[in-house]
């Protein structure tokens, strides 16, 4: 899934929380929360482009894709292709690495974000198992 899908889920999913959770919030802070969690949340797809990039060496396939606007639009051979590369099976291995560490660090530095953290981290998980499906 494209990073700015995250985003909106994510935010979706952390906006009720905001205004719900005990602490007043003014809308500030409610939009805080949602910036915090969504950009976290598409930046864990960093790692795919990262994979590509250095992958990209060996595969002549995937040279057209070191290009993100090629990525958005081409988005289905693009997933097709790092199906093909084995880049696709690694960064899932990093995204779970990558979403265990971003938690670890928000809950020993930034505890006051740790819960829309924790929602972005768990609906970008939740939202690409759909797409991991279909391959």
């Amino acid at each position: 899934m494209l990073p700015h899908n995250h985003f909106l889920i994510a935010a979706l999913a952390i906006t009720p929380v905001a205004v719900i959770f005990p602490n007043d919030r003014s809308f500030t802070g409610i939009a805080e929360w949602v910036v915090a969690g969504g950009l976290l949340s598409a930046a864990i797809d960093l790692d795919i482009f990262v994979l590509v990039l250095l992958k990209s060496r060996d595969h002549e396939n995937l040279k057209r894709f070191r290009n993100p606007l090629e990525i958005y639009r081409s988005f289905r051979l693009f997933m097709e292709t790092i199906d093909e590369t084995g880049v696709l099976r690694t960064g899932m291995m990093t995204h779970y690495v990558l979403s265990f560490l971003i938690l670890v660090l928000c809950y020993f530095h930034l505890a006051g974000y740790f819960i829309p953290v924790a929602l972005g981290v768990v609906t970008h998980l939740l939202s690409d198992m759909p797409k991991l499906k279909k391959i």
